[in-house]
């Protein structure tokens, strides 16, 4: 391929903006819609890469992906919800087509060295930052931000930082050089430590926990790497460590038994609570669900249902909804069964899905994550958590090839 009359590595390219896409919409969907954009002129303007892509068909988590998005498509056909917003949901579920562009591109174990590498870099940052705003209580200029928010919101923030300090961790148990895994260890303790006293967001503590007990299960368990005794101890203490941060800390802390005391006093509370409000919704939701089982509502239609369901109701009770904040409430409410067991299904392949060493533990642990937080939000049709998740296991769940390096 050929960029103002000079040959360029329509690979290496490719490669490179599918990188910006994964870490910038951690930042910015401008700038991450405008990389996707290229990414995909690259593609289309390359026979191999064209290739490539089509070749991802024969992976059982791509099918159950297409499938997926071609049932929220006919979803569109008979949705309660005005046709905009159906049609507007439909195509925000495209970012699924980021798992097969991504599995395409990062066979190449070196390639997925050099976005882990630049994601754990640009997070330390981030980190860097986030802290420096918080200490001298500098408020950034936008309203929905809290201080520290450095990302697009405190629990993107959170649940990014969660995945660099997991990043950061393997980085170093994978790394020889003992200056170099010092390094990756205080970046992960640095994203740890932020969780914990700045970045107030429940998801992030989740993602923190079944990301550290997943990476330790890998290694001690299921042979990821031979650690010896005093790897087996140090990485069970990791995980205590990780608990006890999430546990001690005054704000990690006081988050986490406010939401334990917000689900307790839901029926009793007069105005709405974060977790309290969950309750309400997904009571509601349930009986949405056994109203319509098979297909749902439609796509893009919960918001309508729920207005529906809730009607004549007042106070907390009436209060409106667009997602019940739970993933699998959603899917079923607006798409019925079917849709909930495919999505199932994708999740099943991505969990089978064949990689080496420990690009797959990376894959997996933070899959794992998302699964947990979406028991309390809609991760993988959000704009930050969704593009990413999807960005991120096709980076890590590439297929090798062979005579590459590890990390």
């Amino acid at each position: 391929m050929k960029f103002f009359g000079k040959s360029c590595d329509s690979h290496a390219v490719a490669c490179v903006l599918m990188c910006i896409v994964g870490i910038s919409v951690l930042f910015s969907p401008p700038v991450m819609n405008l990389a996707a954009l290229l990414l995909l002129a690259v593609i289309l303007s390359s026979a191999e890469l064209r290739q490539s892509l089509w070749a991802t068909w024969r992976l059982p988590m791509v099918k159950f992906v297409l499938l997926f998005y071609a049932v929220m498509i006919v979803g569109t056909t008979y949705s309660i919800a005005p046709k905009d917003i159906a049609v507007r949901m439909a195509i925000g579920w495209s970012k699924l087509l980021l798992l097969p562009i991504a599995l395409s591109l990062f066979a190449d174990p070196r390639w997925k060295s050099r976005f882990l590498k630049a994601f754990v870099g640009v997070l330390t940052v981030c980190a860097v930052v986030s802290f420096g705003l918080w200490f001298l209580e500098i408020d950034l200029p936008v309203a929905s931000r809290e201080r520290g928010v450095f990302l697009r919101n405190h629990a993107t923030q959170g649940m990014a930082f969660a995945v660099g300090a997991l990043s950061a961790f393997i980085l170093a148990v994978e790394s020889g050089a003992g200056r170099l895994r010092r390094l990756y260890v205080s970046s992960a303790l640095l994203m740890l430590a932020n969780i914990a006293l700045v970045t107030t967001g429940r998801s992030g503590y989740l993602v923190a926990m079944v990301c550290a007990v997943g990476a330790v299960s890998g290694y001690v368990f299921f042979g990821q790497r031979r650690l010896g005794i005093r790897g087996i101890v140090g990485a069970v203490l990791l995980v205590i460590g990780v608990a006890g941060i999430l546990l001690l800390a005054p704000a990690s802390r006081g988050r986490m038994m406010q939401g334990v005391q917000e689900i307790q006093q839901y029926e009793q509370a007069k105005e709405e609570t974060s977790m309290g409000i969950r309750m309400v919704f997904w009571k509601n939701t349930i009986e949405m669900i056994r109203e319509q089982p098979l297909l749902g509502y439609g796509t893009g239609a919960f918001g309508t249902a729920y207005d529906h369901k809730v009607a004549g109701r007042t106070g907390v009770a009436a209060t409106p909804a667009g997602d019940p904040h739970n993933q699998y409430m959603k899917i079923t409410a607006e798409n019925g069964i079917f849709a909930l067991l495919v999505f199932f299904g994708f999740l099943l392949a991505a969990a089978r899905q064949r990689c080496v060493a420990p690009w797959r533990l990376l894959g997996l642990c933070v899959l794992a994550s998302w699964c947990a937080t979406s028991f309390f939000n809609s991760h993988f049709s959000t704009f930050n958590e969704g593009n990413f998740i999807y960005a991120w296991l096709g980076i890590m769940l590439a297929p090798p090839v062979a005579g590459t390096e590890s990390v």
